[in-house]
């Protein structure tokens, strides 16, 4: 399924030209089929410089990310690393993101959230597979996934992402709205 869908995602892979700049964003490791949520990475990109490491660190490796709509763990939490596959050469991960679970910008924080596990996976090119994936968050891991008591994994890095991007999107909200607040005076 991954070459049809490869061919898929390279067609409609992240490629934005910002009307307000001459820069143009390009990135095509980290893909989606879903507007909503290619609109939300390309937001946490342009709007934070924390989120943007992590695009840009994945645009360096040989990782591919899919970010889909779905739910996790029965809709218990908003997002999710789903699967790993692939080779040395090249990988695969499939992260899903509940659009229905929070608000726009802490979905941004969500999806950098899983994008840092992403990047904790493509520095460990042993990682091609779910149980290598597994074993590398054993590793990582805090709490019930590290004692293998639980295959629901959490770093700390991923959660002090979360925190930096949503930091990010709230000094560029309020830097905003003081400009503006600025203008009227």
């Amino acid at each position: 399924m991954w070459p049809a869908l490869t061919l898929i995602l390279t067609l409609s892979g992240f490629h934005t030209q910002d009307a307000n700049s001459e820069d143009t964003i390009r990135y095509s490791r980290v893909r989606s089929t879903d507007e909503y949520l290619i609109a939300l990475v390309r937001d946490g990109y342009r709007r934070s410089p924390t989120f943007r490491t992590l695009v840009d660190a994945l645009q360096d490796s040989n990782v591919i990310v899919l970010v889909q709509p779905g739910l996790c763990a029965g809709g218990r939490i908003r997002s999710c690393l789903v699967s790993v596959s692939g080779s040395a050469r090249d990988r695969h991960i499939r992260i899903k993101i509940d659009p229905q679970h929070t608000i726009r910008d802490r979905l941004i924080a969500g999806i950098a959230h899983e994008l840092q596990h992403a990047v904790e996976i493509a520095e460990d090119p042993n990682v091609t597979d779910a149980p290598s994936a597994l074993k590398l968050y054993r590793r990582v891991a805090f709490g019930p996934c590290r004692e293998g008591l639980s295959e629901e994994c959490e770093t700390t890095r991923a959660l002090a992402t979360e925190k930096a991007v949503l930091t990010d999107l709230f000094r560029r909200m309020t830097a905003g709205a003081n400009s503006a607040w600025t203008a009227v005076l």
